[in-house]
Parts: C-alpha cells; sequence; structure tokens
C-alpha cells in the first residue's frame, strides 16, 4: 500500500527542481509533519531553480515555478477534513514546457499507509 506523503516529504519537477507543499490541514501529523490533502496542491511552488530555461537553441523552454494540477495519487478511502489524502503515487503537472509532469521522490516517512 503506498505511503501518504507529508510537508516532509521530497517533490521535484520533471528537471529535478524541489518543490514544496504546504498543509491546509493540521489535523492529522506523522512525525513531526502535516498530511498533504488534495486541496494543498494550490500551494506546490518550486523552491529551487528550475533548469529548463530559454536558451538560443530552445527559446520555448519554460521553467517550472508552480504546480497547476493533480493527476493521480489521491487517497479513494482515506480523507482529512472531507478532502483525500494525498499518496506516494501523486503526480500532475507543473507550469513548465516542455515536460511538466511533477513527482514524489519520497514519502519521507514509513508509518502511514493507505489504500
Amino acid at each position: 500500500m503506498p505511503k501518504v506523503i507529508t510537508e516532509g516529504s521530497t517533490f521535484v519537477c520533471p528537471h529535478q527542481a524541489p518543490i514544496t507543499f504546504t498543509a491546509s490541514q493540521h489535523s492529522l501529523k506523522v512525525g513531526d509533519n502535516y498530511v498533504l490533502v488534495a486541496g494543498d496542491v494550490s500551494t506546490g511552488t518550486v523552491s529551487g531553480v528550475c533548469p529548463n530555461q530559454p536558451t538560443p537553441a530552445t527559446p520555448n523552454n519554460v521553467p517550472c515555478t508552480k504546480v497547476v494540477s493533480l493527476l493521480a495519487g489521491a487517497a479513494t478511502k482515506f480523507t482529512v477534513g472531507e478532502q483525500p489524502v494525498l499518496l506516494e503515487t501523486a503526480t500532475g503537472l507543473t507550469n513548465g514546457f516542455p515536460l511538466n509532469v511533477w513527482q514524489v521522490q519520497s514519502a519521507g516517512q514509513t508509518k502511514l499507509d493507505v489504500v
């Protein structure tokens, strides 16, 4: 079963720049980190510099700066505040171009897994 993800999990854009999310709920923690729910996707920002910069050879490149959607990875049976928790299988889109699918690199915890 997949692990839930928290503010302490590791997320990256497709160009390996780190992404951070802020939890909107403060009812459920794993260790010292709040669990993320589906609504938290809108808080995702690239916390480093995405290397997908435009160059003379690739003038249409757009670096990833924020998360714009969730494609998969919301729990089907476990919610907090009526929102599904997010799982380590979560993936979605950033505003970067080309290649704009973000992913979880590490759940960062081993205590809580769900369906």
